[in-house]
């Protein structure tokens, strides 16, 4: 489990490095990502969707959460200053919560956990072109 830990710290930094490879490499070949605004989508579109949406990644850690059950998962929470290719900055907490594949570290499923009220009611839809 401690692993995790590892996985998780390297996906923020990456993340905040605007580093997608590294983030694509962490995840399982049929790795899913659930985001609140675009729905399911495998992991390395999603992540290339968010590099053309993206001009600059603040990542600011505030804590990583691993399973106390022994499950596969962990959590990535944290706040996200990111400014978008129009130049807008949207400031937001946000939780990752991954699953693991048991055998591999590699992150399976991504669940992106944020409140995306105040980023429409301010700044709309960033992802669309």
């Amino acid at each position: 489990m401690s692993e995790y830990i590892s996985i998780l710290q390297t996906y923020m930094q990456a993340l905040g490095d605007a580093d997608y490879d590294t983030i694509k490499g962490l995840f399982a070949k049929d790795g899913k990502v659930l985001s609140p605004f675009l729905g399911e989508m495998d992991a390395g579109p999603f992540f290339d969707r968010l590099a053309e949406a993206s001009s600059r990644n603040v990542i600011t850690p505030i804590d990583i959460f691993v399973s106390a059950t022994k499950k596969h998962h962990a959590t990535a929470y944290f706040q996200y200053d990111w400014t978008v290719r129009d130049g807008t900055l949207i400031s937001f907490k946000v939780m990752d919560l991954f699953s693991f594949e048991p055998d591999s570290n590699k992150v399976k499923y991504l669940n992106l956990i944020y409140d995306t009220h105040p980023i429409r009611s301010t700044a709309g839809n960033k992802y669309e072109l």
